[in-house]
């Protein structure tokens, strides 16, 4: 290298300052303007290795121990809802994967360390507060289903929240899902959703009222999606909410756990009249809402048939929806990414959901995102199916 021609480095030198120069003539965004448009990180704490992220809840479960200083929430429907905030330590290794809360629990990847309770004049003030100081004065809501306690429940939208790392506030809803795994514990679950749907919509209303986020968005998955229909159900009989202007930015139903026809004659009304926008995944191969159809005698609104004629004429009749509110409404088809368990858990455990995600709480045009693949009806609706 020492002996190098000067004439040769000379040329080096030459051919550096006009790559330069060409880099120079770009158009290129400022740094400001960049970052204006991006959805900021989630905030954390950190504790030694692990981060420490907080969110808000709301449950309808009772208590077990009134007096105790952290609140054991028990398997029971109560009288009134408890609110509070949480703490949850998570490893920053943590990647998106097979999701069992207890064996992530037992392994120290995510755990809840701190469960306080506010009372509701506190947890509004507290929570407007952080919704004010968040860079989009929003509030991502989540609603989980069937099978786990408040403590499992907590650790599921924690992992949710973290993996989507978006800087807004997170208020949980639980209800008392953890029923026993049986036809009848599931009876029993599917009871209390439909009784926990005023709960949330309370909950709904005194935000919009109170709280006034510019964006609500709110993500339920199985038989949350039960809780979030009736809930929508009580806000609609709220004159002041049931106007012209709509009070919710975005729902986003993952593999709902509702009757085709209950959504049919129930929900799409108040769909109008509350929420700008809609999004429901469908997969072909969800055994669990296989299962629940079984059950409940009637087809579930997340499921369609496995057979590619058959799936094709499922979907025909499922774009009903799209004639009722084509500019609000989507519908994805995830059965060609849809590797969960039971082909039911995929808006936990599938990368392709979290990024289809974002791009619909950003208000990006679906065509943003590459791995959507489009099928046009004559009709003139539209059916993505998410690759």
């Amino acid at each position: 290298m020492k002996n190098r021609s000067p004439y040769i480095r000379l040329a080096g030198c030459a051919c550096a300052i006009f790559l330069l120069s060409g880099c120079a003539s770009l158009p290129l965004q400022s740094a400001r303007t960049y970052f204006a448009d991006l959805y900021k990180r989630i905030p954390y704490k950190t504790e030694g290795h692990y981060r420490v992220i907080d969110i808000f809840y709301a449950t309808d479960r009772n208590i077990e121990d009134a007096a105790a200083e952290s609140p054991a929430f028990g398997r029971a429907l109560a009288d009134k809802m408890t609110f509070g905030t949480l703490n949850v330590r998570i490893d920053p290794d943590v990647t998106i994967g097979k999701m069992l809360p207890n064996r992530l629990k037992r392994r120290g990847t995510i755990g809840v360390q701190e469960v306080g309770k506010l009372n509701d004049g506190e947890f509004i003030k507290k929570l407007s507060e952080t919704v004010a100081a968040s860079p989009h004065k929003s509030l991502l809501v989540m609603v989980f289903g069937y099978k786990d306690n408040f403590e499992a429940t907590a650790i599921k939208a924690s992992y949710f929240a973290y993996l989507l790392d978006v800087n807004t506030p997170v208020l949980l809803f639980d209800w008392p899902g953890d029923q026993s795994v049986s036809i009848g514990g599931y009876k029993k679950a599917h009871d209390y959703a439909k009784s926990s749907g005023p709960y949330l919509g309370e909950l709904l209303t005194k935000v919009a009222k109170q709280v006034k986020p510019e964006k609500i968005w709110v993500v339920a998955s199985s038989l949350g999606c039960q809780v979030v229909c009736d809930a929508f159900d009580h806000m609609h009989k709220d004159p002041d909410l049931a106007d012209t202007e709509a009070e919710i930015d975005h729902v986003v139903l993952a593999a709902p756990d509702v009757g085709q026809k209950e959504f049919d004659e129930q929900f799409k009304h108040e769909l109008a009249a509350l929420s700008k926008k809609l999004t429901t995944y469908v997969s072909a191969n969800d055994g669990a809402l296989l299962m629940s159809g079984f059950i409940n005698g009637e087809k579930r609104l997340g499921r369609h048939r496995e057979k590619k004629q058959d799936q094709m004429d499922e979907t025909k009749d499922i774009l009903y929806l799209k004639s009722l509110e084509p500019d609000r409404i989507t519908l994805v088809d995830v059965t060609p990414i849809n590797k969960a368990s039971y082909g039911h858990g995929y808006y936990l455990e599938s990368p392709e959901f979290y990024d289809d995600f974002y791009m619909r709480i950003l208000g990006k045009s679906p065509n943003a995102n590459r791995r959507l693949y489009l099928l046009k009806f004559k009709d003139g609706t539209d059916y993505w199916v998410l690759r």
